[in-house]
């Protein structure tokens, strides 16, 4: 009788530790769609309830497939299936985002779903399987292998909703191809060059001339089931066999970019009423969606700094999508397939097509450019900021070959952040996130010097109690040693106000400065001026002070900062907003599109002769220098699919580069810094910001922002 109460009364105390932990993963997954939510509040109604019931397979498991995956979840897909045949090495950590040291020769399938819900409560299934490709024959023995690998890609493909190719072959992306077209199912590709990178999702397969999605082998239409012309697939510009590609080495960054584009394509495609019918939007086209245009391809290139979108539809000669392939497909199965994979030039005589060379999506062979990886090993990057953008760009570095990074926060790993925040996972929940990274780090990069230090960056417009003061005094001179002791600072911080100090002393140190800056679709990436030099000798630093010249050390007009276009200074931007109001509210793809943009914008700039001196160039321009160009502020649009270059040259009325404010540094110190601190108009009378605006004011000019303050903001 006690043994039987004994085990009901265990049952129940299971029962409820059962139905605690469920209570819990329900609350984690309410946080970690608060962003989507907001966004819903915002912007637009995000249809999470698609979101989260979609089907994807992901086609590789490498560089690409670990920042899609992470992505996907980012924008509240919960069901996955990933395709691997690879295992992990060493080499690919800093690259690869999701896998650490101890992953080292285990299969990436195995290794990437125990890290994917980490992150997230998703449901991840994984598939050791090498997909079958033209062009390589099998022998005897391992025919029966290979169909089986066929039959088992058959199922996937037909099992789920979107499929994104991201495998590292040419020609191991043909039969997914097929598949999606023959199955009309969506499919994203993401390709990278060298340098540059294709983002695209197919067209719809055929309808009938019925009208119909019937499958059937007659009757194949030219257009899709809506009666549009249909687009092409990856394969439509092909014109020869397929061949397996030289292997090659993508420059770091490009990765993140290409894949917060193919996401966003694929978010966006899915809240269109079309969704794989949809036609393909061109640059400049108007939309009234809240998301933007829903192009067909997307073309881009790191070094020159562009962006194109195209649209190119189905070719009647393609090796994947036409007519012709897709009916001997459906009338001979895996027969057909069989005969594309042990005879190389079955599919170019089927098709017609001609025996030139086939053009050059991505290029990938590397042009031979010097790389000095002693100065990138031994430069000392200081990260303020540690979290989504922080975690990326930190990641970036080390995949550039950057050694030696300190890390500044002030914050806590939250649930909420741990699908967008890549390097943090559901350990570290609570944790403050400059101690949290550096673990993340070294399983990453073990020959790492990473450094993390928790504290709060002193901001104008903030004033502290006289107790406080002695506290915010003290880390503004730490923030000042941090500065002195690194040689390249990236401002990666969450608020507008917290850059003013970082800016001010870069400026007046001449160290690099880079700032990322988020807004809800837009991002800005950009490099500071340089510091004034000396208009003549100066035998003391009062008279340096006096004779600060109007341009930098190489007699080149300095380039404009973060803070030279406000007409305002930076002011306490939190305090008087609701908490809705607090939470950054971005595009999940941005800050990896931005980050890359960032880490990549520093590599240049490091190989560039004149460092922080050089000028900024503009895109279409051209540059003489081997590493590209080097700009001095992008800025990039997810809704309109754009990136411009722009130039602007430092200002005199600028709130943290200004002689007036660099004269009141150089000369009061910190005395200075906490009157800024401590009131928030002195900045714009120093400046004669207060007497532009009176006279702008009683001129009767009105004052059009460009850019609302909220719209760039990091996270």
């Amino acid at each position: 009788m006690g043994r039987s109460k004994a085990r009901e009364g265990n049952k129940r105390n299971e029962t409820k530790r059962n139905r605690s932990s469920i209570n819990e993963s329900s609350k984690d997954e309410e946080k970690q769609l608060m962003h989507l939510k907001l966004m819903g509040w915002r912007h637009f109604p995000v249809n999470i309830d698609r979101l989260s019931h979609v089907r994807v397979l992901l086609l590789g498991a490498g560089t690409l497939g670990c920042e899609v995956a992470r992505l996907l979840m980012t924008w509240g897909v919960r069901k996955l299936t990933v395709v691997d045949s690879g295992s992990v090495v060493m080499s690919d950590l800093a690259k690869q985002s999701l896998y650490i040291d101890k992953d080292c020769g285990v299969p990436r399938v195995s290794a990437i779903a125990p890290h994917l819900k980490e992150r997230c409560p998703a449901v991840v299934e994984s598939i050791q399987l090498e997909i079958p490709m033209p062009g390589h024959p099998v022998s005897s023995s391992k025919m029966a292998s290979v169909l089986d690998d066929c039959k088992h890609l058959q199922t996937l493909v037909a099992a789920n909703d979107a499929i994104f190719l991201l495998t590292d072959t040419w020609e191991s992306r043909w039969l997914p191809t097929l598949l999606c077209s023959s199955e009309n199912k969506i499919a994203i590709s993401a390709l990278l060059g060298h340098d540059s990178y294709l983002v695209m999702r197919h067209g719809a397969g055929p309808g009938t001339s019925g009208g119909t999605d019937e499958v059937t082998t007659q009757k194949l239409s030219t257009e899709n089931a809506l009666g549009h012309q249909r687009l092409g697939c990856c394969f439509c510009n092909d014109t020869a066999s397929l061949i397996n590609p030289i292997s090659y080495e993508t420059l770091p960054g490009l990765t993140s970019v290409a894949s917060g584009k193919a996401v966003e394509l694929f978010a966006r495609m899915l809240h269109h009423p079309d969704e794989i019918r949809a036609p393909g939007d061109t640059a400049g086209t108007e939309t009234e969606h809240q998301l933007g245009l829903l192009p067909h391809q997307l073309r881009g290139s790191l070094p020159k700094c562009d962006l194109f979108v195209e649209l190119n539809n189905s070719s009647v000669n393609c090796t994947a999508c036409s007519v012709a392939v897709l009916s001997e497909y459906r009338r001979r199965g895996l027969d057909f397939v069989m005969q594309a994979i042990n005879y190389p030039a079955y599919l170019k005589d089927f098709t017609g097509i001609s025996d030139s060379k086939r053009p050059d999506t991505c290029p990938k062979i590397p042009p031979n450019i010097s790389v000095n990886s002693d100065k990138i090993s031994d430069v000392r990057c200081l990260l303020l900021g540690a979290g989504t953008l922080g975690c990326d760009v930190a990641r970036i570095l080390m995949d550039c070959g950057v050694r030696k990074i300190t890390v500044v926060d002030s914050g806590h790993v939250v649930v909420s952040n741990l699908a967008r925040q890549s390097l943090y996972t559901s350990d570290d929940r609570g944790a403050p996130k400059a101690t949290a990274i550096l673990r993340h780090l070294v399983e990453r990069c073990p020959s790492v010097d990473a450094q993390g230090i928790k504290m709060e960056i002193p901001m104008p417009g903030h004033p502290v109690s006289p107790g406080e003061a002695a506290g915010v005094l003290q880390d503004c001179e730490r923030l000042k040693e941090l500065v002195l002791s690194h040689d390249a600072i990236f401002l990666l911080t969450d608020t507008r106000e917290s850059r003013w100090l970082p800016t001010l002393l870069c400026t007046n140190e001449n160290k690099i400065a880079i700032t990322a800056a988020l807004g809800y679709d837009s991002y800005l990436v950009m490099r500071h001026g340089a510091g004034p030099g000396i208009s003549c000798e100066a035998s003391s630093v009062v008279t340096a002070i006096d004779k600060m010249s109007t341009e930098d050390a190489l007699g080149r007009q300095r380039l404009g900062c973060y803070f030279c276009n406000d007409v305002i200074a930076p002011v306490d931007s939190v305090s008087n907003r609701t908490l809705d109001q607090q939470c950054t509210v971005t595009r999940p793809g941005l800050a990896s599109i931005a980050s890359g943009r960032a880490a990549d914008l520093f590599r240049r700039m490091l190989h560039h002769p004149d460092g922080i001196h050089a000028p900024g160039e503009i895109a279409g321009t051209g540059s003489g220098h081997e590493h590209g160009l080097l700009p001095h502020q992008m800025r990039g649009s997810l809704s309109q699919y754009n990136i411009l270059t722009l130039l602007g040259y430092s200002s005199s009325n600028c709130t943290a580069c200004s002689h007036a404010v660099l004269y009141q540094y150089r000369r009061r110190g910190m005395d200075f810094v906490m009157q800024v601190i401590n009131e928030p108009t002195y900045l714009e009378d120093l400046t004669g910001l207060t007497e532009l605006m009176k006279s702008a004011s009683c001129s009767q000019v009105e004052w059009v922002d460009e850019i609302d303050e909220d719209d760039f903001v990091e996270v």
